[in-house]
């Protein structure tokens, strides 16, 4: 579970660039945790193409995938939305990159092994003009570097 969701990171990690648009990052992270979900058999006979336009996988992803940073750690309950979840990322703005899947201990459509898990991700990152920074990149982030 922590790989998939580590994988889906970097996934929307790559997605975070000037020019960008500000969901790219989550569409990003949201299809490899779809693609994962889909491997576990959680969708039955569905494709992952189709679990993932009926939004399937956020019964276990729970949240977004991140928000901006300013002046406030969450910085998006007053932003305007044209500029927001329908904006472009552009250089000097900050936010994070924090994918998560979450089963329910009581959650009997998942595997055993995987009730009562919850994983989440997060790290900050500044988009910069050819890509972004990760500010937080101090710290463990892979599997063997959390052991």
């Amino acid at each position: 579970v922590y790989d998939a969701v580590y994988e889906a990171q970097s996934a929307g990690i790559a997605a975070v660039k000037p020019g960008a648009k500000y969901r790219d990052f989550h569409h990003a992270a949201q299809r490899v945790l779809t693609e994962h979900l889909a491997a576990w058999g959680l969708f039955g006979d569905r494709s992952v193409d189709e679990a993932y336009e009926l939004g399937l996988f956020r019964r276990w992803t729970l949240a977004g995938t991140g928000h901006m940073i300013g002046l406030d750690v969450h910085d998006c309950a007053k932003a305007r939305t044209e500029l927001y979840v329908e904006g472009t990322l552009a250089a000097g703005m900050v936010l994070t990159v924090e994918p998560g899947l979450y089963f329910q201990a009581d959650d009997l459509t998942v595997p055993e092994e995987f009730r009562g898990i919850g994983v989440r991700i997060e790290d900050d990152f500044l988009v910069t003009e050819d890509g972004n920074e990760n500010l937080s990149a101090g710290l463990p982030r892979a599997a063997d570097e959390v052991e």
